[in-house]
């Protein structure tokens, strides 16, 4: 499913343990990689110091290309067809226009680290990405990293927890998340749970629908989530083409708060002998207007509150325009 996966790096080690996963899933998928850094200088419109910024700038470019060059010849990607490419300009505008340039239909980044001489955290990076890029992004955990492999030895099953809210928008992460699980889990049995999150009624609707039309409403919207997962299901049964060892799996919970819900179902051991799901998976966007608002605040909170990695993707939309001004590549395929 993925043919070219993106990389950003900014030279710290923290930023470099996406390596790994990604070079993992490009084997498993027959991907070529690419690795990208950015270097961004602050500007001081000051004629004294042109020249000095102009060679500062000068310096950060060659010492970007030295370390993706070292990193490219390394062996973790030595059958990996790399190519490196270093970008002036910001870190996530960046992206999302090696993206393009590229056509790139996945990034793998960690949420920790530092950019450019600024200092900027890696983790606010990852978040504006998240919420902009057209591809799915997987988020690796510095300090709760995404098993794969021979890591799993040991481990019962790979688990995957999706959240969905009833919308075909939200469904768009469903086949990316399956096929990280086939990639991770292999040759291990993998479970993709589809979960979505029922919010309680209020007393007082709950009420009224008793008084007039002579049902429990709350128990109907459960019944009707149940099938509806059931028939996602069935629709990909049929459809899909899974994977061996992948086993989809419907849970419907309740809970006011559908982020914290999530996350706690995500985080819960699913199985004795293991703490939690490896991996949350979520669209930044739900079915209207009004729910794209919504589903992407419960996004942005599960990206900055769980411990699990995660994989956003973001349903087709209008993209917003993004620009960077590349340098020179070097190119090894």
């Amino acid at each position: 499913m993925f043919k070219r996966i993106l990389v950003p790096l900014d030279g710290s080690p923290r930023a470099e343990q996406a390596l790994a996963l990604a070079a993992h899933i490009a084997q498993a998928n027959h991907s070529s990689m690419y690795l990208l850094q950015s270097v961004e200088i602050i500007n001081i419109y000051n004629m004294r110091t042109l020249g000095m910024m102009e060679r500062i700038q000068e310096l950060e470019e060659q010492e970007a290309r030295k370390y993706l060059d070292r990193i490219k010849g390394s062996t973790l990607l030595a059958r990996i067809p790399t190519t490196i490419q270093v970008y002036v300009g910001n870190a996530s505008l960046a992206i999302l226009d090696a993206i393009k340039l590229h056509d790139i239909d996945l990034v793998v980044l960690c949420s920790h680290g530092y950019t450019g001489i600024k200092n900027w955290a890696l983790g606010s990076v990852a978040q504006k990405v998240a919420r902009a890029c057209p591809v799915p992004v997987l988020i690796q955990r510095d300090e709760h990293p995404l098993l794969y492999g021979d890591e799993l030895i040991g481990q019962s099953v790979f688990q995957v927890c999706v959240a969905l809210d009833g919308s075909p928008q939200a469904e768009a992460v469903i086949e990316p998340a399956i096929a990280i699980a086939a990639a991770c889990a292999s040759p291990h049995q993998a479970d993709v749970h589809l979960l979505r999150i029922i919010e309680p009624l209020s007393s007082s609707n709950e009420e009224t629908f008793r008084e007039i039309y002579h049902f429990d409403l709350q128990t109907m919207i459960q019944q009707q989530t149940q099938t509806y997962l059931q028939d996602v299901i069935q629709r990909l049964e049929q459809t899909a083409r899974l994977p061996e060892g992948i086993k989809l799996v419907s849970n419907a919970q309740n809970g006011a708060d559908a982020a914290q819900e999530i996350i706690r179902y995500a985080e819960k051991s699913h199985d004795t002998r293991q703490p939690s799901c490896q991996l949350l998976a979520m669209t930044t966007h739900g079915r209207d207007k009004l729910e794209r608002l919504f589903f992407g605040s419960i996004a942005d909170r599960i990206l900055t509150q769980t411990k699990l990695p995660l994989l956003i993707v973001r349903p087709p939309m209008q993209e917003e325009s993004a620009q960077a001004t590349p340098v020179s590549p070097n190119t090894s395929l």
